[in-house]
């Protein structure tokens, strides 16, 4: 099973995209995944109302596309890696939004920060990651380029929440080799699964959340160390998130008006998380159609 097939790395040419480009070209010398750079020429401030269609190559903004994609193409090269290269003009969320049906996985840079703000995304990062169709893995800038990946960590409350993530989570630790820590936090306030039926969510919830994960990952030849902890779940899951190399997150699903709405829990490991982090929509999610009714500003 490869769940990577057709991977999309959006740029901007600057140094916030250089360890995500890294990151996408080792999976796909791994995989044997097809690889696109896209350069979103932005129109936002200066096109005219209603068109945001032209690409005017004598531009500024054109040539800038240019040249980030070139460097994404360049790097490939050194690899032995082909780049399909694409530039588009509009807003860059929407564009990447409505490129993601296309694709299996989003990698994008962000900003990096210390200090509060260990990771501190943009409001384009923070769009895509709400409203993909596809996994959206983020890499901060200042991040080292990993070759390899040897612990990958997996929060997991055994609900649909978690399960495309526990899945992707696992073919992650097939690609690389590696292990995985399947982790379930016992909240210091009592929380609610969600669920037909609803129920609190207990030590022997999650004890059966994290031992699913060791089952499955038994299946694919996988070692998972499952660990249960009490404390408040997004600064457990940031915390652990420090001795391992990848974070694999489920959101949750929404249709209508909040189509992709992430928990709070989510929201505070996405932007704090001491790791790369691969952001994973669980299983109740919205018809494409939905999307397109979507307004993203």
């Amino acid at each position: 099973m490869n769940l990577y097939r057709n991977i999309l790395i959006p740029t901007d040419g600057s140094s916030t995209i250089t360890a995500a480009i890294s990151f996408a070209l080792t999976l796909s010398k791994i995989t044997g995944a097809n690889v696109t750079a896209l350069g979103v020429n932005d129109e936002s401030n200066y096109a005219i109302p209603g068109d945001t269609t032209t690409l005017d190559p004598d531009t500024p903004q054109y040539q800038a596309c240019e040249k980030a994609v070139a460097g994404v193409v360049s790097m490939g090269e050194e690899v032995g890696i082909g780049i399909t290269s694409r530039i588009i003009a509009g807003i860059p969320a929407q564009v990447i939004i409505d490129a993601s049906g296309e694709y299996d996985l989003i990698v994008m840079g962000t900003a990096g920060r210390s200090g509060i703000n260990l990771l501190l995304l943009g409001s384009v990062a923070q769009k895509v990651i709400r409203f993909s169709t596809c996994p959206v893995l983020v890499i901060r800038g200042d991040s080292p380029a990993h070759e390899t990946y040897s612990r990958i960590l997996i929060p997991t409350e055994g609900t649909g929440i978690t399960e495309n993530a526990i899945s992707h989570g696992l073919e992650m630790a097939r690609i690389f080799k590696t292990d995985v820590t399947a982790l379930s936090v016992i909240s210091e306030k009592k929380r609610r699964i969600l669920g037909p039926a609803e129920k609190f969510f207990s030590r022997e919830n999650a004890e059966k959340a994290v031992t699913e994960v060791v089952r499955n990952g038994q299946k694919l030849g996988i070692s998972v160390t499952p660990v249960v902890l009490s404390g408040q779940v997004a600064q457990e899951v940031i915390t652990a998130s420090t001795n391992h190399d990848l974070l694999v997150m489920g959101t949750e699903g929404r249709t209508g008006l909040e189509y992709v709405r992430m928990g709070s829990v989510a929201e505070k490991t996405v932007r704090h998380a001491r790791c790369p982090i691969l952001v994973v929509r669980g299983v109740d999610t919205a018809l494409p159609e939905a999307r397109k009714n979507k307004k993203f500003e």
